[in-house]
This record gives structure tokens, sequence and C-alpha cells, in this order.
């Protein structure tokens, strides 16, 4: 079934103002494909005319559990956020605000008045509730929760507990209004049971309405049996998969076949489409061609195209999106269009067309939260008004909650769109190893100078003797050939060894640094001497006391380990008793014992040739009643004189500093010989 439709085609005058001229009529073809052949992905696709318009994917790990519906019991009631913690037996605790709980909950003196309580005069510890998912768990942030129940149907939303009874804000319509309206009285709702009327619902029979609602009736039903059995935390409802979910969603009469490639999927779509809507069964058709469905619309191409961020558009231009934690960034690039006549029709055309693919890549991503466009700026208001339209248009099939604001003086357009699902990236796809997710990795000029700066850090340390670097294959080239002499400068300054080893197994910006300290006995050697006092004669060293033992084979491994033993402080000498010392005498050593030479420590010698050092006495201070004259005497009393005193004492005089004459060798023989009076003349 083929559906008519009006495309009008722009041309541009002499001075490039644009004018619509022509109507063209084109027969367009749209198709739903479901592809679930894998059970760990579920795929569904809507194409119009070739075009990928719609896309849906569910993976096995990331199941979506939006609108399930739990029995759900209060952990924590939190006053200042008015806002409680719930456990509806999930990882995390759901958080349910004061705004999402049914007026049911309040006590009947607010009721009554209209006011609305506080949270702890409404929930309590341990208190079990009925509360739907509103919103997914997203990073480390709980689901949102509310106890408003909502049950989605084909041409209806039901609302249990509920007073609310309307029709979608998007039927603006006032005649179709009506008519829905007095369609839906017709079927006898209870009072207590709410309902809005879809877009899906306009043109359709009583009967339709009518099935839908007792569908969903049925449901509740079923939920308010589960309630009463089953035990908090539990699971009561859960909404239907990608394929119901989407038939169910975007089904529409101008759809000329749904074709599935699954023959179980395919006879679950049968049985809801006879449940729903059995006049419709003849469109449901299942996909028997070899040839995979997805490859035989050219679907394939399409999907691998929405995980770039650069889209490319039919005149030359580009848009380009970037997803950032506040908002989503779009921007509108002409490129190298030609063909048009001045800078303003360029701009015009570009943004046109950006306009009307920008809304379609917002629905193919589910990209939600704040957007903001930077379209080429334009002179004529006129212009932008035409840009905004266009925009409106292309979302008009939204299924999100929008609001579009309006082009401002820097060619920015501000807009938010609901997030339905979790965006195509965080189901199919994780952060890249290398980057980290940011796309970019260091180039390897960038990598050898930030392992020299980690090396330098590490090994200045001290008590190093070795470093070895494993980096990537191209970085440890760079680092061999032309940061050569800086590691050897580094060698040298730093007294170590460094080894580069280039592993191409290595990834970018991978480093493993492995250190190698320095041996204890080198550390023992260059360190200085141990604050602890020493004993009065030092050990035997090992020279010494292996001299009257033989050698043999495992001498170097004893050495090693009396080095490795620590050493034992000497206890204090004794002063030996009297019977000691009889038994002493006793042990008096024999002749030959006298004759054998005492090697004595050099420490000990140094001790003998010099004498202990004689304390100094405390100096007394002068008495400021008695005069200068008798401090200074009882100074030389206590042996305490000035230094300038002792230093003269110390002095000599000139004539004893005088040497004497030598004295030749025949002197000594000559002197008994001569006379006694000439002694003098000596």
């Amino acid at each position: 079934m083929d559906r008519l439709a009006v495309k009008e085609a722009a041309s541009i005058n002499l001075w490039g103002v644009p004018r619509f001229t022509r109507k063209v009529q084109l027969n367009m073809s749209k198709k739903m494909l479901i592809n679930a052949t894998h059970s760990e992905e579920n795929r569904v696709a809507i194409v119009e005319d070739g075009v990928l318009t719609e896309l849906d994917i569910e993976t096995a790990g990331s199941t979506e559990n939006k609108g399930d519906i739990y029995k759900a019991t209060v952990v924590r009631v939190e006053s200042g956020l008015q806002a409680a913690f719930v456990d509806y037996g999930a990882n995390r605790l759901g958080f349910l605000q004061i705004g999402e709980l049914h007026p049911s909950l309040f006590p009947k003196k607010t009721q009554e008045s209209g006011q609305r309580p506080r949270i702890t005069e409404i929930l309590k510890r341990g208190q079990e509730l009925l509360v739907q998912i509103i919103r997914e768990e997203r990073g480390t942030k709980g689901a949102a929760l509310t106890t408003n129940l909502s049950l989605p149907g084909r041409y209806m939303v039901l609302m249990p507990d509920s007073t609310t009874k309307g029709i979608s804000r998007k039927v603006e319509d006032d005649t179709t209004r009506k008519k829905l309206k007095e369609a839906m009285a017709t079927l006898k709702i209870p009072d207590n049971m709410g309902y809005i009327v879809r877009t899906a619902g306009i043109g359709q029979k009583v009967t339709e309405l009518k099935r839908d609602y007792k569908y969903l009736s049925g449901i509740y039903k079923k939920i308010q049996q589960a309630n009463k059995k089953e035990k908090a935390p539990a699971l009561l409802f859960q909404e239907s998969n990608v394929v119901i979910r989407s038939i169910r969603e975007h089904f529409s009469t101008d759809m000329d076949e749904i074709l599935i490639d699954d023959p179980d999927v395919f006879n679950e779509a049968k049985d809801f489409f006879k449940a729903i809507m059995p006049a419709q069964v003849k469109i449901l058709k299942q996909h028997l061609e070899r040839r995979p469905i997805f490859s035989r619309y050219q679907v394939e191409e399409q999907i691998e195209t929405i995980t770039s961020n650069k889209v490319p558009l039919p005149s030359g231009g580009s848009i380009v999106l970037d997803q950032t934690e506040a908002l989503v960034a779009i921007d509108v690039n002409s490129g190298r269009m030609a063909g048009e006549h001045g800078i303003e029709a360029t701009a015009y055309k570009s943004n046109m067309e950006a306009a009307a693919e920008i809304g379609r890549q917002l629905r193919l991503r589910d990209l939600g939260g704040l957007i903001v466009i930077d379209f080429i700026d334009m002179r004529d208001r006129k212009n932008n008004r035409e840009v905004e339209k266009t925009l409106k248009n292309s979302l008009k099939n939204d299924k999100a909650k929008l609001s579009v604001g309006k082009i401002s003086q820097f060619g920015l357009l501000e807009m938010s769109r609901q997030r339905l699902r979790p965006t195509l990236a965080e189901g199919s796809y994780q952060p890249c190893p290398n980057c980290g997710g940011s796309g970019r990795v260091k180039n390897a000029e960038a990598q050898a100078v930030a392992v020299l700066r980690q090396l330098h850090t590490t090994c200045a340390k001290g008590k190093i003797g070795k470093a070895i670097v494993t980096v990537p294959e191209e970085v440890g080239h760079y680092l061999l050939n032309v940061r050569r002499e800086e590691i050897l400068e580094m060698e040298k300054k730093l007294n170590i060894s460094i080894h580069i080893i280039g592993n191409h197994d290595f990834h970018d910006e991978r480093v493993e640094l492995d250190i190698v300290k320095l041996d204890k006995d080198a550390d023992n050697t260059e360190s200085e001497t141990p604050s602890h006092p020493k004993p009065d004669t030092e050990p035997k060293k090992s020279g010494d006391q292996n001299k009257n033992k033989p050698e043999s084979n495992g001498g170097k491994k004893d050495d090693e380990k009396k080095d490795q033993q620590p050493r034992r402080r000497r206890p204090p000498r004794r002063k030996p008793s009297a019977a000691k010392n009889e038994a002493a005498q006793d042990d008096a050593p024999t002749e030959q014992q006298e004759k054998t030479p005492v090697t004595i420590p050099e420490a000990a010698a140094e001790k003998k040739d010099h004498p202990p050092r004689r304390r100094r006495p405390p100096r007394r201070r002068p008495n400021k009643d008695k005069p200068a004259e008798e401090n200074k005497t009882d100074a030389k009393k206590d042996g305490n004189e000035p230094e300038k005193e002792k230093i003269v004492e110390k002095e000599t005089p000139a004539e004893e500093v005088k040497s004497k004459p030598k004295r030749s060798f025949l002197e000594s023989f000559m002197e008994p010989l001569l006379p006694k009076g000439n002694e003098n003349n000596k």
C-alpha cells in the first residue's frame, strides 16, 4: 500500500532569494523490519523510501525496565529531600519524590483540607507500595519511581485509581477531540479508572477502542491478584519486549507491511495483532529470503553511519553531533556547497537541509536533555523563521516530549527532548581501552617525554640500581634513537642502569616501569655510620678468625650467611667476684701461651696512645658584689682562668725558642778530652 506525498522544490532567482515554484508528486513506501534471528540482540527499523527513520535495538544484557511495576518496601525517608528511598529488588534503591505519591496515600485530615502533608506523615519505614519505573538507572543514580500507575495500550493509556479523562495534546483539531470524547463516553468506564486517548485512536471505531480498554483492564486485574500473593520486593508486571513495544508505539495504517525474519517472534506478533488489531493481521509477513532482511533493504549501511558524529548533507554540507555531560551540541557546516548565488542563499540551503536531518538523527540516536544547534548565520529574519518551521516539522513524529526555542542573534537554537531509552552507544558500545573514550591518544613524541619525566621522578629518590621501562614499539624506537643522549646523561647523573624495551603488543600510552633496588651491602657501605653507640672493642674480622681454619668450598656461603646475620649488641662487662679471681689464677697462661704474640685491635691501640680527655670543671659566674680583682683570683684558684692568661702561660721566651747549633759526629768523642774551662765556649 503506497501513500502519496507532496514535496516542494525550491528555486533561486538572480538576487539569491529562494522561492517555491513547483510541486512534485512522489509515491512513498513505508515498512517495518524486525530482525530477531540472534537471541543476543533484537532490532526494529522503520524505513520510508529506503531511508531509515526509526531504530530500536534491545540487547540481552540491557533489557529495558522502564514501565515495569513492582511491589516495593520503604527503606529510608528523607525529610530534607522530601523523598524516600525504596527497595524494589534492584541493585540500587529507587528514588520516590513526594510529587509522585498518589493522593490515596495521604492522611484523611490532609485530604479534607486539601493541603499537601510532609513526606514523614505519609510514608513510614517498612511500608509496602506499588511503584512503577519512570526513569531507569543511570550511572550512580538509582531509578526514579512513581505510585501513579499507567498502562500504555495501542489506542489509549489506562491510569488506575485516577479521575483524569482526556485526549492527547498532539491532537489539536477541536472536532477530532470532540468525536473521541463521545466515543469514549459510550464505553462506560468506571469513575476511578482514568485514561488518555492517543493519536493512534483518531478515526478508530468504538469496537477497536473497547477492545483496547478490555486488554488493559485485564492486565491491571492480574497485577492486583499478584500484589496479594507476592512478598515485597517483587516484580508484578513487566513491559513488553522491543518487538511488541515497537508495533504498539509506531505502527500506523499507512504502513505497507511488517516483515519478521524469526518464526517464533512472528507468531508472538501475530497473537498481539489478533488481540488488539485483528483487521490488520494481513499486513504481518514473514521474511523467507536467503539474504538477511536488513541487508536486503540497505539498512545495515545506514546503521553504521549512526555511530559517527559527522553526518553528510545532500548538497555537500554536514552536521556534527557531540554529546557531553551537560548538553548535546550540533554544529552545521556548509562544506564545499556549490551552485548557489551569494552567501545568504548558501547558508539558507545548508540550514534547511540540516534542520530536516537533525530531527531524524535525534530519533535514531535517542539524544535527550538540553540540545544546542549552531546554525550558519543568516541576515534575513524570514529565513530564520523558515528554518525553525522546518525543524519543528522534522520533530512532528517524535514520541518524546519536546520544547523548541527560536534562533538567537548568535545563530543558536536551544531545545529540550525527553530521553525515552538509553542511547544506542550505551547499549552496544563500551569505552575504548586505549583512549578511555576521549577519541584521542598522544603521539610518540609526547609519550616519550612523559616516560622520561616519570623515569626521572622515580629514580631521583635514590637507592635504585636498575630501571627497566617497557613501552609501545614506536615509543621505544623514538627513545633509543632520538633521546639516547638524555638517557645516557640520566644514567651518569643518577648512577643507575636504564633499559628500554619496545613491545608491539602494548597499546598507546601503556607504560610498565620495573625498578631494581640496590643490594643492602652496597647500601650500607654508602650510608653514614649508625647512630647507636659502638662497643668498647670491635669484633674480630672474619679473615683473622679463619686464618687457622682449613679452606673449604662452602666458605663463601658461610661468609654470606654471617654477613646476613644481624649484629648483636655486646652486653656490659661485670667486675669478677673473688671466687672467679681464684679460678682465673688457676687458668693462668702457660709459657708457650705467653710467647705467642697477642693481636690487639687497632681501635684499642689508638685508645692506649691517647689517654682519656680530662673533663673541664664548670665555670663560676662572677659575683657582682665583689670587685673584679677578687673574681680573677677566685678564677685562678678554681683553674678557670681566662683564655688569654692561659695562652700567656704557655708561651715560651724568645731565647729558648732559638735553636742550638748542631754538633758534629766527632764532638761526642772529643768531649772528655777538652778542658773544663772550655765548657762555656760551647
